[in-house]
């Protein structure tokens, strides 16, 4: 097996307008020499090695279409998690499967998904988290990326489809509250991740953690090391601009669970 080539293979990358996907857009623009944008609207600003394509992603037909000449996809579009649950599972669930099965029908070598940290966000803070603990989602969002990590672990199985899934913790320009001092994923960092997930040689089908490399990281991933993933940043430099915003970051962590307030709140809509 070999990786995506930068100079030669073509990406298409689903949810490119979105705050991930723009900033990952910025991120491989520099090195990536044929970008395919799939959205529900023209992508603004496009670079020339950069093409729009209108797709809804739970159209198979549109997105078998998108996916002609295709070597890798990354699939970052998503619906957030406090949505009505049948645009959670339009999206989420069957959007998913349009985008894997279009990507198989059109001989894509590589998927690199954005899954979630809300995919084992009911694990207690205290427990030191990996890829190989058991999936305990907080949401029914949560829940969709699990669904979403299993039907790639078929896809590799049964049709040879290498894929990392990324567990995205808080994919921010800037940590915004004490958790993203764990959970913090800075545009370079998730820049450089999702990069090593299109140019790896053989990842197999891979789940890895989302992280910057922050002081008060609650998890540990040994993949990091496999994949070849060194994080720079760290939410701790920027303690002096949480302070400024009244956030407590010298206090004792405030959530008992990895996802934090998800994994706490009413799912929504609450239940009648």
């Amino acid at each position: 097996m070999a990786g995506i080539d930068p100079q030669t293979g073509r990406v298409l990358i689903t949810g490119a307008t979105g705050l991930v996907g723009t900033m990952l857009r910025a991120g491989l623009r520099p090195r990536w020499r044929h970008l395919r944008l799939v959205g529900r609207r023209p992508v603004p600003d496009l670079a020339a090695n950069e093409e729009s394509v209108l797709a809804q992603i739970d159209d198979r037909a549109a997105m078998t279409r998108a996916m002609a000449g295709v070597d890798a996809v990354v699939h970052l579009a998503a619906a957030a998690y406090r949505i009505d649950l049948e645009t959670l599972f339009r999206s989420n669930m069957r959007g998913v499967f349009d985008v894997f099965e279009a990507a198989r029908l059109g001989g894509v070598k590589r998927i690199v998904f954005a899954s979630s940290n809300h995919a084992f966000g009911a694990w207690p803070i205290t427990e030191r988290v990996t890829p190989q603990h058991l999936a305990r989602p907080d949401s029914l969002y949560g829940v969709s990326k699990v669904m979403a990590e299993a039907m790639l672990q078929y896809y590799f199985d049964r049709h040879g489809i290498r894929s990392v899934s990324v567990r995205i913790g808080t994919c921010r320009p800037l940590p915004v509250d004490q958790r993203s001092l764990a959970t913090w994923l800075s545009p370079r960092d998730m820049t450089q991740l999702f990069e090593r997930g299109l140019l790896h040689d053989d990842p197999g089908c891979l789940v890895v953690n989302g992280y910057s490399a922050n002081t008060r990281l609650k998890t540990f991933d040994p993949n990091w090391d496999f994949l070849g993933y060194a994080p720079r940043d760290n939410a701790e430099e920027h303690l002096d601009l949480l302070r400024a915003k009244g956030v407590d970051v010298d206090g004792p962590w405030e959530l008992p669970e990895h996802g934090g307030r998800m994994a706490c709140e009413p799912e929504w809509p609450p239940a009648p």
